[in-house]
């Protein structure tokens, strides 16, 4: 007989197969960008000398190349207020992009940030963004921003490590003049790991111009950000070149209270010709340097939290999402080995890791675009070792523990919007039957830049429990339907510039038709101007056997400056059947160049009443968290800094007993070796007298 819970692995052997098998410009003589008609088109055009990158445009090499200046600020729908002029270049080793700033006011350029690698945001900056696998994906281009001190910070869309050489290497230089300010960049074509041969680009520009708060762009890609009218610069050829694994050992040494250990590990990663990457891994530090630090905030289900080891970071996107395979799940290893990149319209990454717990972990995903508006993805995790194992946040252990899930995703323009459907089904499977279940969902999302609709329906079997994803054993068992709505608008004054409303209403049903969620969820925001503004929000969720109403705001100010923002924050109503009040501020300084602090804190309360069914007694449950972050940058590639937590549980222990602290020295540079330095336990929950030293190298 048909159950609901577990249907015929076969019924869903045949949706994933057949999600998986569906599918079924010139250059003007003086160099300036053709448009087709509906996007800009140009060829490359190579440097006879390289370009000395120093902000200078006095190179032969700017005379001749490719130049544009259209820019549009889409948002305010008018053309900006300042001038950019671009310029692009190649040769057999680099790609070369240069811009003119032009501001009337460079005396009141914002350019706080130095420490490469940090955010721009609160700086003027320009953008360069690189499709080099030319898919036109939402998430796919690389983006090289420089701020006018020269400062760098780069998104690597498919994940890469912290160390700079072991990311790639590139340089830039920017100067202020009485114009406003230039900046030069050179991107080494070893950077994007493609093959040799000729290649198209996406391309497009980005600028933040902080004293007018425009944000522009080329090329005008309208209201609805069409991502399809990037523009294409083609021509480029990828040389021929010989591929040698690099090397990233790391050795640390730790005393805790006389207590003495040393770990060493390698990573090594080559990237073959056809530009698909080999990452592998030997007894890789399980330990973060800096641990997140999450906050008070009431959740039913676990909250993510950052995995910074090299071999999870490295090409992560090509792998399936943490809902399936989360990496915390993977444990202190013994070793590992991946393998992911693009050959034409086809995407691969595979994942092989076994933990001391004798337990191999294996995650992929296969991604195929035929085109520019159908993707179609496969994504399978499985886990293989001794049932001996304590379960993790309710989802029993197996010997075998298989994941399949497939998606395709058919976007398409209707008048001024992006519309997108994606059906998604899979499996999860164990040899005793208790992880085997199903997963079957339609997304419709419709949007453009102001407006975004999106229908989700969802139906999770009572089985179906991924052994590594972050999916909370309590969220499935349920039938789901919702729909969100968001609408932004940004005006072109002074005042109430940029305002927002997003709504969401939610109702699942266990598949024995008992209510598992309902829910009403409406926010809204303002900038009252620059840098100032509030947010409020209302919500009524009823998750038996709690009905939670909760009503929070925020208020923030100075939110364009880099180092002395705040904010306050607060909610209550009732959560999980106790009377909930939630409050926290946070407050940046900076007393002097070079060192910053941010102060926060945050106070909760949950009043359990009498016959609650957790504390039936009742119970006031109080808790307190203090935060001061401090940091001196010695230079960009040198800081101390240090944290002082304070995290009062509620518990008759000694206040010294709630505090945690440490102190760090880290050197990041971009060739040689980069060193932390810590004194604490990041990581722990109260103080920890230790001493802890890590080295990496790239060879």
């Amino acid at each position: 007989m048909y159950n609901a819970g577990h249907p015929p692995t076969r019924v869903l052997f045949v949706i994933v197969a057949v999600l998986c098998t569906m599918v079924a410009g010139r250059v003007s003589a003086n160099g300036a960008a053709q448009r087709t008609p509906d996007h800009p088109v140009m060829q490359a055009v190579y440097a006879g000398l390289a370009p000395t990158v120093d902000g200078r445009l006095d190179d032969p090499a700017w005379r001749s190349a490719t130049t544009f200046d259209d820019f549009y600020a889409t948002q305010l729908d008018r053309v900006p207020s300042e001038r950019t002029v671009v310029w692009i270049a190649v040769d057999s080793a680099n790609l070369y992009l240069a811009a003119r700033c032009y501001d009337s006011r460079p005396d009141q350029l914002s350019m706080e940030q130095t420490r490469r690698g940090s955010s721009l945001w609160t700086d003027d900056f320009i953008e360069f963004r690189l499709d080099v696998e030319h898919l036109h994906r939402h998430d796919g281009p690389y983006e090289f921003r420089v701020n006018p001190r020269g400062t760098q910070d780069e998104w690597i869309p498919d994940g890469a490590a912290g160390k700079i050489e072991w990311r790639g290497d590139w340089v830039a230089g920017a100067r202020i003049d009485s114009l406003g300010w230039t900046v030069e960049v050179a991107i080494p074509l070893v950077v994007f790991n493609r093959p040799a041969g000729p290649h198209t680009i996406g391309l497009s520009v980005f600028r933040r111009m902080m004293r007018t708060k425009e944000d522009i762009e080329w090329p005008n890609m309208g209201r609805e950000w069409d991502r399809t009218r990037t523009g294409d610069w083609t021509g480029i050829v990828w040389p021929e070149r010989a591929f040698h694994p690099t090397f990233m050992p790391y050795v640390s040494a730790r005393v805790d209270r006389g207590d003495y250990d040393a770990h060493a590990g390698i990573d090594v990663k080559h990237t073959s010709s056809s530009g698909i990457s080999f990452v592998g891994t030997a007894y890789p530090d399980f330990r973060n340097v800096e641990s997140d630090v999450l906050d008070l905030d009431f959740s039913y289900t676990e909250r993510y939290r950052s995995d910074r080891r090299p071999f999870f970071e490295d090409g992560h996107e090509y792998l399936p999402e943490s809902w399936m395979f989360y990496s915390n799940r993977v444990g202190e290893m013994y070793g590992g080995a991946k393998a992911f990149g693009q050959l034409g319209d086809h995407r691969r990454g595979l994942l092989e890791a076994y933990d001391q717990n004798r337990t191999n972990h294996v995650a992929g995903k296969w991604f195929w675009q035929p085109d520019k508006r159908l993707e179609i993805a496969t994504n399978a995790t499985w886990r293989h070792g001794p049932d001996d194992v304590a379960p993790r946040y309710g989802v029993g252990r197996a010997s075998d523990h298989v994941m399949v899930v497939s998606d395709v995703t058919k976007s398409r323009r209707v008048g001024a919007h992006d519309v997108n459907h994606r059906l998604q089904a899979g499996f999860t499977a164990t040899p005793s039957d208790t992880g085997n279940g199903h997963d079957v969902e339609y997304h419709y999302e419709r949007f453009s830049r102001r407006t975004e609709i999106v229908i989700n329906l969802r139906q999770l079997s009572p089985g179906f429990l991924p052994a590594h994803g972050l999916l909370d054993p309590q969220d499935v068992d349920q039938r789901d339907v919702s729909v969100r709505f968001e609408y932004y608008r940004q005006h072109d004054r002074r005042w109430f510039r940029e305002w927002g409303i997003w709504t969401m209403v939610q109702r699942a049903h266990r598949f024995n038709g008992d209510l598992y969620r309902q829910s009403a969820d409406l926010s809204g925001w303002i900038d009252i101007r620059a840098g100032t503004g509030i947010w409020a929000n209302y919500e009524d969720e009823d998750r038996p056997p709690y009905h939670d109403r909760t009503v929070s705001t925020q208020f923030w100010w100075n939110d364009n400056e880099l180092y002395t923002g705040g904010r306050v924050s607060a909610t209550v109503g009732k959560v999980a059947g106790t009377d909930y009040f939630l409050v926290g501020a946070s407050q940046g300084l900076h007393p002097f160049e070079y060192f910053s602090m941010e102060v926060s804190g945050q106070y909760r309360r949950r009043d359990f009443p009498g016959g609650h069914a957790s504390l039936p007694a009742g119970y006031l449950d109080e808790r307190y968290q203090a935060l001061i972050t401090a940091q001196y940058d010695i230079t960009p590639e040198h800081a101390v800094s240090g944290r002082i937590i304070y995290n009062d549980r509620g518990d008759d222990i000694p206040w010294d007993d709630r505090l945690n602290g440490y102190a760090t020295y880290r050197q990041t540079v971009r060739r040689g070796m980069d060193l932390f330095f810590i004194i604490g336990d990041p990581s722990a929950d109260v103080w920890t007298r230790s001493l802890a030293l890590k080295a990496v190298v790239v060879l």
